[in-house]
């Protein structure tokens, strides 16, 4: 093993200002990284294996760094954007934390540039112990915990009216304690953790969370999230459909014709880099499609029918507005603690713990180096640490906790160069895009329906590598066993279901107005039950009267009644509880039990989760079925078979 200086900084040392040095037209063969893929073309001959400690040209580090942060960057931008987009929408709407979304964008990529450093320069500790992979293991927010923070957010501000900026302030200190979890998990064992969390849970787990949040790409390509989950809930209280406003001046219903394509844009780009581009622009077509939807929605724009007026689908207001440079910290948020959150949030730290591991075997694999024996599982142990320390780090830094990304593994094993040069470049990129915050107000910009285009392919990447995972459940080539199947199919069966029916583990599901009455009645553990103090109506006893000599009238106003001559009697009302809730809008408890209320909501996150409850019937399943040895059984049943023949 090589001696590291300074966890591996030498890798960007010792450059030569000669044309070798800077450029490196002989170290790689810069025809494959940008010759297009055309038959006309011929095949360009494949670079050589650079390995984690291999000196770069300085051009050619900062080519492949450009390619990793261009790789990773719409996976690092998603989680911010979708979290404060929560906030941008009517009826659950807060002001300063929807504007505070090109600060988060920014924030992400900065803290994503920080961190990466750790993992990628890797520090000997005492004990044997290690900080950081000392691979190209790039950091960035995790879609692991975009579903339990875009609970929070959306509950505190349209259930219990706090603010935004407190709502998420709530998620992120309730990160700050759970990630404790990964870095207890970094002091055990791989073989361990892999026993205890086998390719069929870890696959489930994975395949959940993007069937998950694919539905939700599907509502931002549609239009928006908000008008997608509550088309029916508000007609339902209001008369009419929700209209979806992400999408600059242009004001459409859910599934218009106009956001579908748009956001087909950007599925047709990511289809023809595919087929024609050259491994760097395929590298980068992720973000390249993403801009390439912008552009298209920049120049479009939507006549309205009935004033004729022209209005466009990209509004640059923010971008004018934004400031030339920002940092972390211009804008904070008061850390809080949400205990409904805390479980399922150290079940998604357990989660992202087991998928680091595949990570970093899989970038051990790509670099050349050996997947396993003690190198291997020193990488793991620094990489599982620098994970946990990292995601306190993000969170102090007021974004959502950092795990490592895999999409760079793609990017090493295309171009075959793993040297930490290209993963510090990186680095400088993220950061370069993160400070520079007009950068971070173009993004904030993307219309819904373009950005659900990109995230819907996102999601369904993290699907594909939960299936990619699941089908080597029992081993490679050995198919899935009966065990494995039983498994998968009461964890996905369950899981899927929650996501197609979000009503099943609470009523009214995701849906706001109308859907807000019915989790307050209906569902697994409605909310009534945890209620203390309900609304009071007032309801008469016994109704007026006005008695006129022998007759008597129940229906004659006092002042009717006293123009005939008549005795008026007042009504006998008295102020009674009421437990229904009809045209509320969900405000159906003036106080909640507040232990009972944490109990029910942490309960009610877990079960609508997909990921979360999925995993948790996986593991239960894992721990408690035998281990059948399936191959013995079918040779003795050959063995019967061919001593019966005989």
């Amino acid at each position: 093993e090589e001696k590291e200086v300074f966890g591996g900084c030498d890798a960007c040392l010792g450059v030569r200002p000669t044309a070798e040095g800077l450029i490196g037209l002989k170290t790689y063969p810069w025809k494959y990284l940008c010759m297009p893929q055309l038959p006309c073309f011929g095949k360009a001959m494949a670079p050589p294996i650079l390995g984690p400690n291999a000196k770069l040209p300085l051009l050619l580090s900062v080519v492949m760094g450009l390619q990793h942060a261009l790789a990773m960057l719409g996976g690092i931008v998603t989680p911010p954007s979708l979290i404060a987009g929560d906030a941008c929408f009517p009826w659950q709407f807060d002001q300063e934390l929807c504007d505070a979304k090109q600060y988060m964008i920014s924030a992400a990529l900065i803290v994503s540039g920080l961190l990466s450093l750790v993992q990628i320069l890797r520090f000997r500790l005492c004990g044997g112990y290690t900080l950081g992979t000392g691979l190209i293991s790039v950091m960035g927010t995790s879609f692991t915990f975009l579903p339990i923070a875009r609970e929070i957010v959306v509950s505190e501000i349209s259930v219990e009216k706090n603010s935004g900026m407190d709502a998420y302030g709530k998620f992120l200190g309730t990160c700050l304690v759970a990630a404790v979890t990964e870095i207890l998990i970094s002091f055990v064992p791989p073989r361990l953790l892999k026993k205890i969390f086998p390719p069929v849970v870890t696959g489930s787990c994975v395949f959940l969370i993007g069937a998950g949040l694919t539905a939700t790409g599907l509502k931002y390509w549609g239009g928006g999230v908000f008008c997608a989950e509550n088309d029916l809930s508000r007609s339902a209280a209001f008369g009419g459909p929700q209209m979806c406003t992400g999408n600059g001046d242009v004001v459409l219903s859910y599934g218009a014709p106009e956001y579908f394509g748009l956001g087909l844009s950007v599925l047709i780009f990511l289809a023809f880099v595919q087929v024609v581009g050259s491994p760097f622009l395929k590298n980068c077509s992720v973000a390249l499609a993403l801009f390439f939807g912008y552009f298209v929605a920049g120049m479009s724009s939507y006549e309205d029918p009935a004033s004729g007026e022209s209005m466009g689908y990209v509004n640059d207001l923010k971008i004018e507005a934004a400031d030339v440079f920002t940092f972390v910290w211009t804008t904070t948020f008061n850390i809080g603690f949400y205990p409904p959150a805390f479980i399922p949030l150290v079940i998604a730290f357990v989660v992202t713990s087991v998928e680091t591991i595949g990570d970093i075997q899989a970038s051990c694999e790509v670099s050349g180096l050996p997947i396993t024996g003690p190198d291997a599982e020193s990488r793991i142990q620094g990489g599982l640490l620098a994970d946990g320390l990292n995601s306190i780090l993000a969170v102090l830094m007021t974004s959502p906790p950092n795990t490592t990304f895999s999409q760079n593994n793609g990017v090493i094993a295309i171009t075959r160069c793993a040297s930490r040069a290209a993963g510090i470049a990186c680095c400088a990129w993220l950061l370069l895009f993160g400070c520079f915050a007009k950068f971070g107000a173009i993004i904030a910009s993307v219309p819904d329906c373009v950005l659900g285009g990109m995230t819907t392919f996102l999601f369904s990447n993290v699907m594909v590598s939960g299936i990619s995972i699941l089908s080597g459940a029992d081993g490679p080539g050995t198919g899935v066993s009966r065990r494995s199947r039983f498994i998968m199919a009461v964890a996905l069966g369950v899981g899927l279901g929650v996501t197609a029916m979000p009503t099943w583990a609470e009523g009214g599901g995701v849906a706001a107005f109308y859907g807000a009455n019915l989790k307050h009645t209906g569902g697994l553990w409605p909310a009534r039950d945890v209620c203390e103090v309900f609304p009071t109506e007032t309801v008469i006893v016994s109704p007026s009267t006005c008695e006129v000599s022998t007759y008597t009238s129940t229906t004659m106003s006092e002042a009717d009644c006293m123009g005939v001559g008549g005795t008026f009697t007042g009504a006998v009302t008295e102020e009674v509880e009421t437990k229904s809730c009809v045209n509320k809008n969900g405000r159906c408890c003036l106080k909640y039990n507040y232990s009972k209320k944490m109990w029910r909501d942490a309960i009610i996150i877990i079960l609508k989760t997909p990921y979360c409850i999925g995993t948790l019937l996986a593991l239960l399943l894992h721990l408690v079925l035998p281990v059948e040895d399936e191959l013995a059984a079918e040779d003795d049943k050959e063995k019967g078979s061919s001593s019966i023949t005989l």
